[in-house]
């Protein structure tokens, strides 16, 4: 991970211009390095991501938080949230609709609004496809989305993606493995159906265009961006079920 970065990178991985780099810099938000020949200025790959993750984070914060907050807690101390609680698939269908016509006001947006609506309607819909019968305890997902701040959060109280791998993976041990498997491979309990493709479609259109995803489940948190080719999985503090962060 400790991969040199130089500045014009640096700049173009943060979305900021060169000056702005250099004024974190100054203001020691970031740490350059210096060759030892040239002394040409570089960052290390490890810092680059971290600042890239903290700026996200808080950017995303209200709205991820509450999320987190509602997947997470003990079923007594949920927080009943009647504008993103979909108890059932035909209210999320109904509020996803809903968001791809807000979507689609937005001049920017229009190249993006299909591919947004429908790698939100692959996230959710996998939560009501693999806990039916099987809810813990709250069904349903949390559905929330800012338009103006350009993200949209979905998070579920399900029985996670290495509780529900193992019934055809039965090997898998870990979440980073069950995500990573989730991301790669197809994967059906009715083989040879061309079952399981839905989140290598999600990685398909992030890839393949201007949008960031982090899914987390268990204890492992993905993050993919556009032209990543590798897949980032990292450890992350434990969730039962699923927490995905779209921003756009």
């Amino acid at each position: 991970m400790n991969k040199r970065i130089y500045i014009g990178e640096a700049a173009r991985q943060l979305g900021v211009s060169l000056d702005t780099v250099r004024r974190w810099d100054r203001a020691g938000i970031l740490k350059p390095q210096r060759t030892s020949v040239a002394g040409h200025r570089y960052y290390l790959a490890e810092d680059i991501e971290n600042l890239i993750n903290t700026r996200h984070l808080k950017k995303l914060a209200p709205l991820a938080n509450a999320a987190l907050s509602w997947a997470t807690v003990p079923p007594n101390q949920v927080v009943s949230s009647p504008e993103q609680y979909c108890a059932t698939r035909d209210v999320f269908t109904a509020r996803l609709e809903r968001m791809s016509n807000q979507l689609a006001s937005v001049p920017e947006l229009h190249p993006l609004v299909s591919l947004i609506t429908a790698v939100a309607g692959e996230i959710g819909n996998n939560s009501f496809d693999h806990n039916i019968g099987n809810w813990p305890d709250l069904p349903g997902v949390y559905f929330g989305y800012d338009v103006s701040r350009r993200y949209l959060v979905l998070a579920d109280r399900g029985v996670g993606v290495l509780h529900t791998l193992q019934h055809v993976r039965p090997a898998l041990a870990t979440a980073q493995d069950a995500l990573r498997v989730a991301f790669t491979e197809r994967v059906s309990g009715r083989d040879p159906e061309a079952r399981g493709n839905g989140l290598k479609f999600v990685r398909k259109v992030i890839t393949e265009n201007p949008l960031r995803l982090t899914f987390r489940s268990g204890d492992a948190q993905l993050q993919l961006r556009q032209n990543d080719v590798e897949l980032n999985i990292k450890s992350a503090p434990p969730l039962r079920g699923c927490l995905a962060i779209l921003q756009f």
